[in-house]
C-alpha cells in the first residue's frame, strides 16, 4: 500500500499541474490532426490528457523509486552472517 501511495500520489499531482498548464495555453477545441478535431468535446480532451500525463508521471516516479534502491535490494543478495571469535570455533 505504501509503495502504491508513493507511486501514484506524486504522479497525480504532476498530472493535474501538467493538465492545468497545457490547457491554459491550448484550447482543446482547436487541437486538430490533419484538419480533423482530435476530441469530440472538451471534457474528453481534459480526461485523456490527464490520464496520459498521470501514466507518464507514474512511469517517471517508478523509475525514481527503482533508482533509489540499493544494489543489494535489487539483486536480492544477503551476505553471510559474520561470526566473531576464533576461526576454528574453539572457545578461548
Amino acid at each position: 500500500m505504501r509503495k502504491g501511495i508513493l507511486l501514484f500520489w506524486p504522479s497525480f499531482i504532476i498530472a493535474v499541474l501538467a493538465t492545468l498548464v497545457f490547457y491554459s495555453i491550448f484550447d482543446p477545441a482547436e487541437l486538430t490532426l490533419h484538419g480533423h478535431a482530435l476530441f469530440a468535446d472538451k471534457l474528453t480532451a481534459y480526461s485523456v490528457f490527464l490520464l496520459a500525463s498521470w501514466a507518464f508521471g507514474a512511469l517517471n516516479t517508478a523509475i525514481v523509486l527503482l533508482l533509489e534502491k540499493s544494489a543489494r535490494d535489487i539483486n536480492g543478495f544477503t551476505p553471510p552472517p559474520v561470526v566473531s571469535g576464533d576461526e576454528d570455533g574453539s572457545p578461548s
